[in-house]
């Protein structure tokens, strides 16, 4: 067989082996991946302000139509690394929630309590995330739009939470048979 033939074949090969992207399976470990890029995302986001393009200008057009008494530029740089520094320690934990419920296998009740537990304070970082983009929203008036994609991001990662908490049902009615 020539080198051209075995090309063909191979490919053949290959296509026969893949899977669509719509058939696949998500991986049992997409919540810690997924957190990890979601931090990342959110991380990009901070360096752009959250959509504040000039937060000097903000402030003076805040002043100008009388939403403010003083032009308090520092107040809002306060505000504005608040707000980063908060949100960094919000994805951080969400990542280490995840974690170190992955970390724990269940072999008992209250190991698989534990690890609930875990999985749930991801959900409520991730909810407290969301807070956080909503209160930037308002109190720096940005386009709602630009946090659209962030918040998907923030319900997907909710989303392969609670999908990995059912999964964990097994587990928990293995256990509860054992006792």
């Amino acid at each position: 067989m020539d080198y051209r033939g075995r090309v063909r074949r191979d490919h053949r090969e290959r296509l026969l082996m893949s899977v669509l992207v719509s058939d696949r399976k998500e991986s049992k470990f997409e919540a810690i991946t997924y957190s990890v890029e979601l931090h990342d995302m959110l991380s990009d986001f901070m360096q752009r302000s959250f959509g504040v393009k000039d937060l000097e200008h903000f402030v003076r057009v805040r002043y100008a139509y009388g939403d403010d008494e003083t032009e308090d530029y520092a107040k809002y740089r306060y505000l504005m690394t608040n707000f980063k520094n908060r949100i960094d320690h919000l994805a951080s934990q969400l990542t280490n929630n995840i974690r170190a419920a992955n970390s724990t296998y269940p072999t008992s009740m209250q190991e698989y309590e534990q690890r609930r537990s875990y999985q749930n304070s991801a959900i409520v970082n991730c909810e407290q995330i969301i807070k956080e983009l909503q209160r930037i929203v308002e109190i720096f008036n940005v386009d709602v739009n630009t946090y659209g994609r962030y918040v998907k991001a923030i319900d997907r990662e909710i989303g392969l939470i609670k999908k990995w908490r059912q999964r964990d049902n097994r587990i928990k009615s293995y256990l509860q048979g054992n006792i």
